[in-house]
């Protein structure tokens, strides 16, 4: 049960009912709405929008592809304690083809010891600093990611994608969201299992 209750499937009419409805057409692999999205269930309207740059900004190919998105996602909920969103995006990020060693080290903020490429490291290093530091951002932090070859638009969504997750892992936290075991279901080792305790145990 969610530390904050929101209309679950059953419940829902009107406009949050329009929402679910959106997000079964966008996702038909899913038979229940994300716990994430049912979080925005008591403003509808900001649902849609949450669900559509989620998917116009994250779930995609853009400046940066979709790997690099998930390990940005995976470093900063990794940095801010979110389970919810580590787990999920760890299990993305192997998806997307990444070795456990590399998920791994990811979410433990270990950005040296990853199994990645320089330039991934260097953009790993400044998504990690923004997240807990960003007032500490200088001019050095972006030059230093030019010199190990990533552009200026890519460097701008990196950002977008870290301030994202700083945003859905505070949702997540506040509503209590526990791992979603999307390893367990499939009788897979999580590669970071023990890692975070469950919201509140701390």
């Amino acid at each position: 049960m969610p530390n904050i209750q929101w209309i679950e499937e059953k419940d829902a009419e009107g406009a949050a009912a329009a929402g679910y409805a959106a997000y079964f057409r966008k996702r038909t692999d899913r038979t229940t709405v994300a716990p994430i999205i049912k979080c925005f269930s008591h403003r509808p309207d900001f649902m849609q929008q949450v669900m559509e740059f989620s998917w116009g900004l994250h779930f995609c190919d853009g400046h940066l592809t979709e790997k690099v998105k998930e390990m940005i996602a995976t470093v900063v909920s990794g940095q801010n304690r979110c389970p919810y969103c580590m787990h999920s995006h760890a299990y993305f990020l192997n998806e997307h083809g990444a070795p456990d060693e590399a998920v791994a080290c990811l979410g433990r903020g270990e950005i040296d010891a990853a199994p990645i490429t320089d330039a991934e490291k260097v953009l790993m290093r400044y998504v990690k600093k923004l997240t807990n530091e960003s007032y500490r951002s200088t001019p050095a932090d972006a030059q230093g990611l030019r010199d190990a070859g990533w552009a200026e638009p890519q460097i701008a969504e990196a950002v977008y994608i870290a301030a994202l997750f700083a945003f859905f892992n505070r949702v997540a936290n506040a509503f209590g969201l526990a791992d979603p075991q999307y390893y367990q279901m499939e009788n897979r080792t999580d590669p970071l299992a023990g890692f975070l305790k469950p919201v509140g145990a701390e």
